[in-house]
């Protein structure tokens, strides 16, 4: 379990105003992974959720967890019949691969050779998900934060909305080329001792509220940080929908947007998107 003391200044919920607005809005990054708990130790949540009309989140938390969802994204994990994992590595290259997977999932009893059918994101997606569970190991994927602040934030009469739906999450997350998911799974097999330190890094980032941190983890080449496409396609070209979007539903109606911790900072972040727009961005205290 990674220990950190909080940074004085909160540096994940940040207030915008100015422009025009009547009332503030409020931008929240979030840690996929982390616990609900995590809210109460964010200054100024409870004003954020007070005071906004909705709260907007990248998927709306009924889809996050519905039955339908999981079985959307199960099916979207499976890969071609040309493309199982036998078929798109040498016998060396698989034996690489097996022996980090089993470093994950060995101690269950689950094998690689089990995994055959499905597409290289989804066996990267599982194993970031057990580095995670290293770090908060009693998850509990019905109470994390991403669920939990729009929760808080329908208990006291504020709805929720969305950026994106299911079907464009999967898009993003399961139909890159087949031979970009099997490079990048193998890069991450070979490195991966270093992603576990940068996993390490990135959750004490998080939980100690540190922007600048996150974004330098992000940014790193040996993680793909210099890889412009998939960055604008992962985080920027998000960022700069999503803003587009909140700049028409800002004036009418306060809001609470709660998204990755990863799409705030930087220049095409969207904090300085929003300060581009002529807004007022500071964090809470």
């Amino acid at each position: 379990m990674v220990l950190v003391a909080l940074a004085t200044q909160a540096q994940l919920l940040w207030q915008v105003s100015g422009n025009g607005l009547g009332r503030p809005s409020y931008i929240m990054g979030t840690y996929h992974f982390a616990p609900a708990s995590m809210m109460d130790k964010i200054p100024g949540m409870e004003q954020a959720i007070n005071g906004c009309d909705i709260v907007i989140g990248e998927l709306e938390k009924e889809s996050m967890v519905s039955a339908e969802s999981q079985a959307m994204a199960a099916q979207a994990m499976i890969a071609p019949l040309d493309s199982t994992l036998d078929k798109l590595y040498s016998p060396e290259e698989y034996s690489v691969i097996e022996e980090v997977f089993n470093k994950y999932f060995g101690n269950m009893g689950v094998k690689l050779s089990q995994m055959n059918n499905l597409k290289p994101v989804a066996i990267s997606t599982q194993m970031q998900a057990m580095q995670a569970i290293r770090y908060f190991p009693n998850m509990d994927v019905n109470s994390l934060i991403d669920v939990g602040v729009q929760t808080r934030a329908n208990e006291v009469g504020r709805p929720s909305l969305a950026f994106e739906t299911v079907e464009e999450q999967i898009d993003m997350l399961f139909n890159s080329p087949m031979t970009e998911q099997a490079k990048d799974l193998l890069e991450a097999c070979k490195k991966d001792e270093f992603f576990q330190v940068q996993s390490a890094a990135l959750v004490e980032a998080y939980m100690a509220q540190d922007l600048s941190k996150i974004e330098s983890i992000i940014s790193d080449p040996e993680l793909g940080g210099d890889n412009d496409e998939s960055l604008d396609a992962l985080l920027y070209d998000r960022n700069r929908h999503w803003v587009a979007k909140l700049v028409k539903i800002m004036p009418e109606r306060a809001c609470l947007v709660c998204v990755g911790a990863g799409h705030l900072p930087g220049a095409q972040g969207l904090l300085q998107l929003l300060r581009d727009r002529g807004y007022s961005v500071e964090p809470m205290q």
